[in-house]
């Protein structure tokens, strides 16, 4: 068996107060610190890659923290519905049923009897993808010597990165399914900026200019959303990046405030900024990068100097997303490594509930 280690300050404090509270009632002394022990697994006083129970906890609290942390750290998946377990097939495709719409209302209908006529449903697809982070290496003599825990700096950093992969991948799917045919959002629902303002590009290496964000351009979106008869009132939401909060919402405004303080406490603790033309909206550093024609460039790819920032407006109850399974994966004590190897897994999917994408729209900016 692998050595155990045992943090000896934190077990004899176990072990004391064992004796103190059992001893009076009769207990023998080698009992209490036998139960002493087995509490010091739980607490992590004692520590033993072969004991499988603590090792077992252990992981159960880091899958449990994988999906806390993605939440928190990207707020906008608060605020998209989450898939019905019976309509993942497999595991790894989503199936969305798509009604073939109902029949003519006659009014005083003189003409009987009636044609009966039947519904013919369809569906759209997505799938659940699988993200993975690189192992990574924490030597025993790390776990030991450094005056903080680098296991869990390192492994924080590691969940981090993993947290933006994921947001980017599902803001990715959200307007561009892999798979299924109608799979683009429609160009009808990509608006571009109206602002009075040129400012510079948003990305480095851009060149010319860009039509600012304006107050108006949620209005337009509202009425975008209506026209799609995609609207719900205290149901939408949207995210802003850096410039277009600036723009939109000055520091050194009146109405700023106004729309500030119409967020209520819990609204803002979800990540909510501002409430305006009936919209929720969000903050994030980046939402989309698009070409000057409106097409999506993937993250990470190589843009084109003409390229311009899109921001992501959408009905809660009309996109859809489906979290597989998270997993924590250790190895503790690797004799060739001679430390600790651990590595995260989460598996996520979204899209639009709608074939033609009614509920899902983007701002983008003009250039000038």
């Amino acid at each position: 068996m692998k050595n155990i280690e045992i943090k000896w300050a934190g077990l004899v404090y176990n072990i004391v107060i064992a004796l103190l509270l059992l001893t009076p009632f009769g207990v023998h002394p080698l009992v209490s610190v036998s139960l002493a022990f087995l509490s010091g697994l739980l607490l992590g006083f004692v520590k033993s890659p072969g004991l499988s129970f603590f090792m077992a906890l252990q992981v159960e609290i880091w899958r449990n923290h994988i999906e806390e942390s993605l939440v928190k750290d990207n707020t906008f998946l608060n605020f998209i519905s989450d898939v019905d377990g019976d309509n993942i097939i497999g595991g790894k495709v989503v199936h969305i049923a798509q009604s073939g719409g109902g029949g003519r209302v006659v009014r005083n209908r003189t003409a009987k009897p009636a044609t009966v006529r039947q519904r013919t449903d369809t569906e759209v697809l997505y799938l659940i993808d699988e993200y993975t982070s690189d192992p990574v290496h924490i030597s025993n003599a790390d776990t030991k010597e450094l005056s903080y825990d680098k296991r869990e700096s390192v492994l924080r950093e590691e969940l981090n990165l993993l947290g933006e992969e994921v947001a980017e991948g599902v803001l990715e799917n959200i307007v561009k399914s892999p798979v299924g045919n109608d799979n683009v959002l429609p160009v009808n629902n990509i608006l571009e900026t109206d602002g009075v303002i040129e400012v510079a590009p948003s990305f480095d290496g851009n060149t010319g200019k860009r039509i600012s964000y304006a107050i108006g351009n949620l209005q337009r979106m509202r009425g975008l959303f209506k026209k799609q008869k995609a609207w719900k009132e205290g149901r939408m939401y949207a995210i802003l990046t850096s410039d277009a909060e600036t723009q939109m919402f000055p520091a050194d405004s009146m109405v700023t405030a106004t729309y500030m303080a119409s967020v209520t406490e819990d609204e803002r603790r979800s990540g909510v900024m501002y409430k305006c033309q009936g919209w929720k909206l969000l903050s994030r550093s980046t939402v989309y990068r698009q070409t000057a024609a409106g097409l999506f460039v993937p993250y990470g790819a190589d843009g084109n100097a003409t390229d311009c920032e899109g921001l992501l407006f959408w009905n809660q109850d009309m996109v859809e997303k489906a979290i597989g399974s998270t997993e924590f994966f250790d190895d503790l004590g690797n004799p060739v490594w001679y430390g600790d190897i651990y590595s995260f897994l989460v598996r996520i999917g979204a899209r639009a509930k709608r074939k033609l994408f009614e509920g899902v729209a983007v701002l983008k900016q003009k250039v000038a």
